[in-house]
């Protein structure tokens, strides 16, 4: 991936491909830090790019950074061109899965049974 990283610059498809593919590998090692890196980084370090947000809200979800994921992946939606149902939906889907980790961070005693006080 170095290999390919260093030939590519800043060239956006072949930075998008990356992307994907660190999205993909869940348990790979370093995987959400280097999808962070890779999503704020050039080109895409203007946060104008729907689908780069959309990686880098995943990240953050993945890093348990939960708020810094919402609010990636709400402006990724702003961005989304109108009538772009597909990726609507994942965009969506990927806010519900931060929702629910955030909330699972904040409620740790829902997970050992404990009771909140």
């Amino acid at each position: 991936m170095d290999e390919v990283l260093a030939a590519a610059g800043d060239h956006a498809k072949t930075r998008h491909v990356l992307m994907h593919g660190l999205w993909l590998g869940q348990d790979l090692d370093g995987g959400a830090e280097r999808l962070l890196a890779l999503s704020s980084g050039p080109p895409f370090d203007t946060g104008r790019d729907p689908i780069a947000l959309f990686r880098m809200a995943g990240a953050l979800r993945r890093l348990g950074r939960c708020d810094e994921g919402l609010a990636a992946i709400d402006r990724a939606l702003d961005l989304l061109p109108p009538g772009d149902l597909t990726v609507h939906a994942d965009l969506v889907r990927e806010r519900s899965l931060i929702a629910v980790a955030r909330d699972l961070h904040q409620r740790p005693q829902a997970r050992t049974g404990g009771t909140a006080r």
